[in-house]
């Protein structure tokens, strides 16, 4: 085997600015500027949700070794593949088909882990989803000698950015390909933007301003369920939503309420009301190209609480339909604009 870092040519690193435009780091936001977000912000950061790396070869196996950092660990409620695993796809386009080896991890510990992956499919491209809620410090791929090496197509479309919590992080998918941002930007071929801070999304200033630096195809905001207080929600949301706008002006913004299989609470009526109300007033300012999404049409009536983990994040089975119903409402937009 011949190891190549992917931070070098040709492989593609997208979802968060290349680490040589970025201090050197993989970080999802900007690593020049730590000192301006929250410290929970500042560290979730290092984890490496929606950042994909991509290259074509025509190799019958790989072997993958990487280096994990700044893993959340301890957490009761997900799985190791979830919180440090990677996950890998052949194919190319909206073509693709997860490849992961029988009981693969790539999980172990916080240390170098290495483990060989068989390919047998001729030339093919390949991505490889990184952790939901670990960084990744060093990554590198073997291939025989012999075996070619190039870049990958480009995308389908422009990356979709998503911005909010836990669950948009990832929490509690089994592993990377099941949360459900990376289900939606698989389905439209697109980098994954990926701005869910566990336990820390409160409509920062900073992550919007940000995010407003960024090339985005559509921006999913799914902010509303992490916010400390009712008036926090009902200062921040629409400031977080302008602030996006005035940099994309013709983008389209889907405004997202949270998941949930239990009935409505005065709790939760507020918070969707006051998503509601930055719809509408976002309409009433001339704004055409926003969308609604309710979290309470995600799951199917039928057993939805097998959608859920804890009654607050989603399963698998709830991260799919999650991203089901974002997929309909995001090919709406699309054929309409």
């Amino acid at each position: 085997m011949i190891f190549h870092d992917v931070f070098e040519p040709p492989f593609v690193i997208g979802g968060a600015l290349h680490p040589k435009d970025n201090c050197g780091e993989l970080y999802r936001l900007d690593a020049s500027k730590k000192e301006i977000y929250s410290a929970a912000n500042a560290e979730l950061a290092h984890c490496t949700s929606g950042v994909a790396v991509r290259f074509v070869t025509d190799a019958d196996k790989i072997t993958v070794r990487d280096r994990l950092s700044h893993v959340i660990d301890g957490m009761h409620h997900f799985t190791h593949r979830g919180v440090r695993g990677l996950d890998f796809l052949t194919g190319s386009g909206t073509d693709r088909r997860y490849c992961g080896a029988m009981m693969q991890t790539f999980a172990e510990n916080t240390d170098t882990n290495e483990g060989e992956l068989s390919l047998n499919c001729g030339e093919t491209e390949v991505e490889i989803l990184l952790p939901l809620y670990s960084g990744v410090s060093s990554l590198e791929i073997g291939i025989p000698e012999g075996a070619s090496l190039k870049a990958p197509p480009e995308r389908s479309m422009k990356p979709i950015a998503f911005y909010g919590s836990s669950i948009t992080q990832g929490g509690c998918a089994s592993r990377p390909g099941t949360a459900f941002a990376n289900i939606v930007c698989r389905f439209f071929d697109a980098d994954c933007i990926n701005l869910g801070f566990s336990g820390s999304a409160f409509g920062e200033s900073s992550v919007a301003e940000y995010l407003a630096g960024r090339e985005t195809s559509l921006f999913v905001m799914d902010y509303v369920f992490n916010s400390r207080s009712l008036e926090e929600l009902q200062t921040t949301h629409y400031p977080f939503y302008r602030v996006f706008r005035d940099s994309h002006p013709d983008t389209p913004v889907l405004f997202c309420t949270h998941p949930r299989v239990w009935p409505d609470t005065e709790y939760d009526r507020q918070r969707t009301e006051t998503v509601e109300a930055t719809y509408l007033k976002a309409i009433a300012g001339g704004d055409r190209n926003v969308y609604l999404l309710h979290g309470e049409d995600y799951f199917p009536a039928e057993m939805r609480d097998l959608c859920m983990v804890d009654y607050l994040h989603p399963n698998d089975l709830g991260m799919y339909f999650m991203a089901k119903a974002m997929i309909g409402k995001i090919k709406a937009i699309l054929a309409n604009s």
